[in-house]
């Protein structure tokens, strides 16, 4: 079928979010996402919260790479953790908007006893 004959379907970063957010918080371990710098500087020196915390989309012909911002439960393994959220968040995306994923970037940023 050639897309280009009835029109242009464009799936927005806030979609592909959505569905990578779902996804990680499914994921033992987790325990929530947080804002990059930007996103810091955003809250503090705005005044706004991002509603993208924790995640990015970098896209580049027709491809993206995820960047995920996490905070880990005290006592997991850290390498599973990432690795199974770069295994799942690639899985749901490719199969439910059709946008190959280059990677999916893990970060580490705390670790919270609970």
């Amino acid at each position: 079928m050639d897309n280009e004959l009835y029109g242009e379907i464009v799936i927005e970063d806030e979609v592909i979010i959505q569905y990578a957010t779902e996804e990680i918080y499914k994921i033992d371990g987790v325990t929530r996402l947080v804002g990059g710098i930007s996103e810091s500087f955003s809250k503090n020196i705005l005044g706004r919260e991002s509603v993208n915390q924790g995640i990015k989309v970098n896209r580049n012909d027709g491809c993206a790479t995820i960047d995920v911002h996490i905070v880990v439960k005290f006592g997991v393994n850290i390498p599973q953790v990432a690795f199974e959220i770069q295994n799942k968040v690639k899985e749901v995306l490719e199969q439910n908007t059709g946008i190959v994923i280059e990677a999916v970037n893990i970060n580490v940023e705390g670790v919270e006893k609970q």
